[in-house]
């Protein structure tokens, strides 16, 4: 009797911001090709107009170079450096192991995974919209592969829910994470909402960890006004090249 070969599926987290990484690549592509073409092209113009081009394809060659490292910083970030940050902002909540857990906009479970590999008998909960646009491939059957093949599917559970009408009751929550997402939300409104929902469904004495770009401070602007105390923002990573941030809180026991 042949003994089954170990299965080689690994978790896939998917590329953050596919369609800007894809377009950084294609411009670049296009402007090296371009700038190594020119000698020859060079060649069958006048001279004065040689001269302009020959001046244009060094600065497409420059701006072709900028492109595709941006686009390979991406896609390092997608791939290594927010597994790293992830697992620092974890690290830094008191975790008992029976927490329940809401993840905001888990796309395809990066925090979700993270946050099931630190509890025992507690819970994890994510919920997202599945936008493609957010994450190649987003979708609650992708997130569902990675927890079975990370083992923590027993534990963790998946919904479709917008981070701005969270459909869970008030003070339910232990911990609230959020990764890389409320900055999706179109308007300034719309991630105050959303972190009133975050506030709402957290229990007194729970922890909120958020990373996101641009908006870190109002976050933690805001959390402060529901009365959140420590709340500390993380200097600034530059894993997506937009500098990330992480904000970390703890709700007041009253």
């Amino acid at each position: 009797m042949s003994t089954p070969k170990p299965s080689r599926e690994t978790p896939d987290y998917g590329i953050d911001a596919p369609d800007v990484v894809r377009r950084f690549l294609m411009i670049g592509s296009v402007a090296l090709v371009v700038n190594f073409a020119a000698p020859s092209l060079v060649a069958l113009l006048p001279p004065g107009a040689a001269l302009s081009f020959a001046g244009i394809a060094r600065s497409l060659g420059w701006m072709g170079w900028s492109f595709v490292a941006t686009a390979c910083v991406m896609l390092w970030g997608s791939r290594v450096g927010k597994f790293r940050l992830r697992d620092k902002v974890l690290n830094a909540l008191p975790w008992r192991g029976d927490e329940r857990v809401l993840d905001v906009g888990c796309g395809h479970g990066l925090m979700l995974a993270g946050v099931a590999r630190r509890l025992t008998t507690g819970r994890a909960i994510g919920i997202d919209i599945w936008r493609n646009e957010d994450q190649a491939r987003n979708s609650p059957e992708a997130t569902l592969r990675n927890l079975r093949l990370e083992g923590v599917d027993a534990c963790a559970e998946v919904r479709t829910a917008d981070a701005r009408a969270l459909p869970f009751d008030a003070a339910s929550f232990d911990v609230v994470v959020s990764s890389w997402a409320l900055h999706n939300l179109a308007s300034d409104e719309d991630r105050r909402v959303a972190i009133d929902e975050i506030v709402r469904v957290l229990k007194p004495g729970g922890h909120v960890a958020l990373i996101d770009i641009r908006h870190a401070r109002a976050y933690a602007s805001l959390l402060r006004a529901h009365g959140f105390m420590p709340v500390t923002v993380g200097t600034p990573n530059f894993l997506f090249v937009v500098p990330s941030r992480s904000v970390i809180a703890r709700k007041p026991d009253i």
